[in-house]
């Protein structure tokens, strides 16, 4: 079988208009799931520096990906599915037009449709099932034999777990690389940029701009939307 093209979607800001564990952290904390509401003053003042355009995203995100993994600590499954259904429910048709009309571009041309994401598993496999994807890979959160969240996780947020995850598909799938797409808008995918031909780069932040003109290669095949 010969090699097959792909597209690698980012979700948080690049499919989805906001972030998907950002939204459930939100849900859980509104509905005093969480022992404690860390939200108003560990995130809150990133997120406004961010909105306010004195702080960096990644910032914000990574931030609040920190906080919501220590308070879940302890937090029973069947409580984070159901709040999970919930938040997909209700923020899945949230997408910007032009990644969404990629991804019915790439499903209608036949190629392989991958979604990588810095965001819980547990909202990543619907979402990307609701969108058909080939496949989602995301960061996995542990549980232990009493299905109580553990407190661990394996990330796939940074560049170095999403190339990892890219050349496993490869391995898997047996992609044509380099007349593949991604899609990304932050540091965080630049590793997806790098190993396919075709990258864009959808609402980047600051950051993802000067090292995509940092990158001799980079800058000149990424196209910015």
């Amino acid at each position: 079988m010969g090699k097959r093209r792909a597209a690698f979607f980012d979700i948080d800001g690049t499919l989805f208009r906001n972030s998907l564990l950002v939204e459930h952290f939100i849900k859980l904390s509104k509905d005093g799931i969480l022992r404690d509401n860390p939200w108003n003053d560990e995130i809150g003042p990133l997120f406004e520096k961010y909105q306010n355009r004195v702080g960096a995203y990644e910032d914000y995100l990574d931030k609040a990906a920190l906080v919501y993994q220590k308070s879940m600590v302890g937090l029973d499954r069947k409580v984070i599915q159901k709040y999970s259904k919930i938040v997909i429910e209700e923020n899945k048709n949230k997408v910007y037009l032009i990644t969404r009309k990629a991804v019915e571009r790439h499903k209608e041309n036949g190629d392989l449709i991958f979604f990588i994401s810095g965001s819980p598993d547990f909202l990543v496999d619907s979402f990307a099932e609701f969108y058909g994807a080939t496949e989602s890979i995301s960061t996995a959160y542990i549980f232990d034999e009493n299905d109580k969240f553990t407190g661990k996780i394996n990330p796939m947020w940074d560049g170095k777990s999403k190339l990892s995850a890219i050349k496993d598909l490869d391995k898997r799938y047996n992609i044509d690389l380099e007349n593949s797409y991604s899609y990304g808008d932050t540091n965080g995918d630049i590793t997806m940029f790098q190993m396919v031909g075709n990258p864009h780069a959808i609402n980047p932040s600051y950051e993802l701009i000067e090292k995509l003109y940092s990158d001799e290669d980079l800058r000149n095949k990424a196209v910015i939307n």
